[in-house]
């Protein structure tokens, strides 16, 4: 039996033409069964060790999967770095204490905001829609009497821009100034803003394609 059928555990790490090369060096020196095992086995993990940022990224992939993360899809033309540290203190997940999460797909960013009365939650919604002027941009939200729904997102080109982590960042900080109540909300609540959010993107007009 040929001694490689003995390294098995080793020729799952490697790649098919790593082990039919040390096949082929292992059969011209049959009569020195331990040297040859012991140059398959280095030819072998050698093979693995130049395979490993493939084998991190898609082990990094599949945690993600695994854990139910959701990754940043962005924008063409952003500078993705950029983005990505300013987001560790908006989202929940880096536990930073933000309190944003990204949607589904990644493209966009999300939360609820609770006040006191419906006079105050408006004021803040008058306030982030004064922003938004100055920044050319528009949320997707919703409001019922005391709790307001916001989502950032960019649709032209489609992903989570520049702008949309800038709001994001003024919208926490404008919640402060008019007494957000930090208290979690409840799912429903949550749930039934954002599907009002998304039954007026749906009636919409196209915002961000040329004017007519």
């Amino acid at each position: 039996m040929h001694p490689l059928l003995y390294r098995r555990p080793l020729i799952l790490c490697a790649s098919a033409s790593a082990i039919t090369s040390a096949i082929a060096r292992s059969a011209t020196t049959s009569t020195e069964s331990g040297g040859t095992t012991r140059r398959c086995v280095q030819a072998i993990r050698s093979s693995h060790w130049s395979s490993r940022p493939y084998q991190t990224k898609r082990t990094f992939a599949a945690s993600a999967i695994m854990a139910n993360t959701r990754v940043p899809r962005f924008s063409a033309g952003v500078d993705e770095p950029a983005l990505t540290r300013a987001l560790e203190h908006l989202l929940i997940s880096a536990e930073h204490g933000g309190r944003w999460a990204l949607i589904p797909g990644g493209e966009g960013l999300e939360r609820s905001f609770k006040f006191k009365t419906f006079a105050k939650t408006w004021d803040f919604m008058t306030a982030v829609s004064l922003q938004c002027k100055l920044k050319n941009h528009h949320p997707e939200w919703s409001n019922v009497y005391n709790t307001t729904y916001i989502r950032w997102t960019t649709h032209n080109p489609k992903g989570l821009s520049t702008k949309d982590v800038e709001l994001a960042t003024i919208c926490d900080n404008l919640a402060k100034d008019f007494g957000e109540i930090t208290e979690e909300t409840t799912g429903s609540d949550s749930c039934a803003l954002k599907q009002v959010a998304d039954s007026a993107v749906t009636n919409a007009g196209d915002c961000c394609g040329p004017r007519k």
